[in-house]
């Protein structure tokens, strides 16, 4: 059932991003944020096998723009680490190394909206969860497609 369901969103994902002409990252996030925001969802983690290779390649796909994508990953990345240092248990290491990756596409102005988006989502799992810890890996990842995407 869960690769039914994987299958579908990634299918629905990929259509919304050909509908709207989206860049390739676009397709690059649909699919490993699915397994990732999966993954975190049901372990909270986010394993380093599929976070830093996601890293890598958002990044050689930005290569036409290399000096803005390695600053907004230092800028992303650097405010999540700055929490991670400030209170860590609000934010896990993964989510960290994730935000270092996914800031390779958004744009310095882009930063900012895919903060609150982000938070945003992770607020309504925690809402729809009412209890225990809830992992900010989705929210990130879904913040930072759609921003890209849409």
């Amino acid at each position: 059932m869960t690769t039914v369901l994987l299958a579908s969103v990634l299918g629905s994902l990929w259509t919304v991003a050909d509908v709207l002409d989206a860049p390739p990252s676009s397709y690059l996030l649909a699919w490993f944020g699915i397994v990732l925001a999966l993954i975190d969802l049901r372990h909270h983690r986010l394993p380093d096998a599929l976070t830093l290779p996601m890293g890598a390649a958002l990044l050689l796909l930005e290569f036409h723009r290399l000096g803005a994508a390695v600053l907004g990953a230092a800028i992303f990345g650097g405010v999540h680490l700055a929490v991670r240092r400030w209170r860590p248990p609000v934010m896990g290491g993964g989510d960290v190394k994730l935000a270092f990756g996914l800031g390779t596409v958004l744009a310095l102005p882009m930063l900012l909206p895919a903060a609150i988006l982000s938070s945003a989502v992770t607020l309504c799992l925690a809402i729809g969860k009412r209890r225990g810890r809830v992992p900010h890996g989705p929210g990130l990842l879904a913040a930072t497609w759609a921003l890209t995407t849409l």
